[in-house]
């Protein structure tokens, strides 16, 4: 008589192959999973091809392709001597990222002195990779600015429109909507632009943080709009705007595209007022914004971002099959090796559950920063049961 092995419902699709404790493989209509270092394949089952892993009882972690299922039901008795590990990739907690662009037409200018290239023609395909590649955990809104093309510091340079909504999944709407904006209009409005954002991020009754990302390529020129162009009163109006959105709960990231050290006094200023400076920002030679003089250097600067505003709370899709033991969930950073993050019930430097009916995960400590380092991607959660502990 055949095995069965004890499947524990999946909590996001990704590709997964089971296998029993220490069995052979068993056949199943829709697939084969093995256990060990056995490789399983499959066809049909849980959609995917490669990248996840399983561990059997009496071997180690071993990739597998396909997907399992079809006959092989799930056991509802976490006891079952019978049952097999089920390892994922957990999705975090999301953050919420209005992006504030200046399409000023000094976007135009070569970014740097040694290229011909436009510093609107390196930010439009970095923005569109950044986006689609942390859709996942980033839901990412769009506020351009200054708006038309009219008369600079105008009444209409700043309106309550916001180009693309925060919404999940919607990599598509922010990426077509980036390569449709043009970089001519007139002046630089950065503090009514923020203070425009503020307003709009207040609208949004999600639970997930939120941050403003302000790409500009240089200092403000306008004050409160309408008015004239005057940079002695647009500076500290725009560090103001970014004081008070901090205030308000929205902690401001800024680039400087392509910058001048003219303008490195203010953008250290709005950095600062903001919350959100870059790591090496103690070094007293180092900006206090992020700096992006070509396309590697922007993508470096939004990949930091992105990785500091993810969030080390993963919210798990089903109870783990043994409740309340931290010694029967495996929480991994990494791939090759898997290196198990510690349980800490304390909360100060491993894993903890966030509530007693364990249905989230929080990661704290140095093993956080390493989280936000590798990005969310690289988490992994092997659940066990009641006989079988996660390796490591």
């Amino acid at each position: 008589m055949r095995k069965i092995c004890a499947l524990v419902p999946m909590l996001v699709v990704v590709p997964a192959v089971w296998g029993c404790a220490g069995t052979k493989p068993i056949q199943s209509a829709a697939g084969e999973g093995g256990s060990g270092a056995v490789q399983g394949t499959g066809t049909g089952g849980v959609p995917g091809a490669g990248g996840s892993q399983v561990t059997g009882a009496g071997g180690s972690i071993s990739p597998g392709t396909g997907g399992g299922g079809g006959d092989v039901g799930p056991s509802t008795d976490a006891g079952d001597p019978n049952c097999g590990l089920f390892q994922f990739q957990p999705t975090p907690k999301s953050a919420d990222i209005l992006l504030v662009l200046d399409r000023s037409a000094s976007m135009q200018d070569p970014i740097n002195s040694s290229s011909s290239a436009s510093k609107w023609s390196v930010v439009t395909p970095t923005l569109d990779s950044v986006v689609n590649s942390t859709s996942n955990s980033v839901l990412w809104g769009l506020k351009s600015f200054p708006e038309g093309s009219g008369s600079a510091c105008a009444a209409g340079s700043v309106t309550s429109a916001i180009d693309v909504q925060i919404a999940p999944n919607d990599a598509s709407s922010m990426t077509a909507q980036i390569n449709a904006t043009t970089p001519d209009g007139n002046g630089t409005p950065t503090g009514d632009a923020v203070n425009a954002s503020v307003t709009y991020l207040k609208t949004l009754t999600d639970t997930n943080p939120k941050y403003i990302v302000l790409a500009t390529d240089g200092e403000p020129s306008c004050a409160a709009i309408p008015g004239s162009e005057s940079t002695s009163t647009a500076r500290p109006y725009a560090v103001t705007a970014v004081t008070n959105a901090k205030s308000a709960g929205f902690p401001t990231f800024v680039i400087g595209i392509g910058t001048t050290n003219s303008d490195t006094t203010t953008l250290n200023q709005l950095g600062d007022a903001g919350g959100e400076v870059p790591v090496n920002a103690a070094n007293p030679l180092a900006p206090h914004f992020y700096l992006a003089s070509d396309m590697t250097s922007l993508t470096t600067a939004l990949g930091a971002i992105t990785g500091q505003i993810s969030t080390c709370l993963f919210p798990l899709g089903s109870q783990p099959p043994v409740r309340n033991d931290g010694d029967k969930v495996g929480v991994y950073i990494g791939s090759k090796p898997m290196t198990r993050i510690p349980y800490d019930a304390n909360k100060g430097n491993g894993w903890a559950y966030t509530d007693v009916n364990d249905t989230a995960i929080e990661v704290y400590g140095q093993w956080c920063d390493m989280i936000q380092a590798a990005g969310a991607g690289a988490v992994q959660i092997i659940f066990g049961c009641a006989s079988i502990s996660p390796p490591g």
